[in-house]
């Protein structure tokens, strides 16, 4: 094992390759989540598939935990890396971070507790 620190291009990558990961994370989840959330709702007056006990409702209120979590998660990582990589995470990415976080979370709100649900 090296004491060497490593070079400002490592941790960019490492920091590159992170975030990639956790934003796909997000996405993924998500995705999987609101194809889910299509079975439970089905086509316009048909009842959908319901796997197991779980309702729209408690999926949508999971996935919004889940949103905000992952959120919680990518902006920790975020700031630790900016200890070490002042460039990294700056006020543009938090804003898109928290947007983009904000919108998923509205949108799991909307499936689940809005006038159609």
């Amino acid at each position: 094992m090296s004491n060497e620190s490593p070079t400002k291009m490592q941790l960019s990558e490492l920091y590159e390759n992170g975030k990639h990961r956790r934003y796909s994370l997000l996405f993924s989840i998500n995705g999987g989540a609101f194809a889910i959330a299509k079975l439970l709702t089905g086509e316009s007056g048909h009842a959908g598939v319901v796997l197991g006990a779980l309702s729209l409702k408690e999926l949508s209120a999971g996935m919004a935990l889940m949103t905000i979590v992952m959120v919680i998660d990518i902006y920790a990582f975020g700031e630790k890396m900016r200890k070490n990589l002042p460039d990294a995470f700056g006020p543009v990415g938090k804003a898109v971070l928290l947007l983009l976080g904000s919108l998923i979370t509205l949108g799991w709100i909307i499936v689940g507790f809005g006038k159609a649900a």
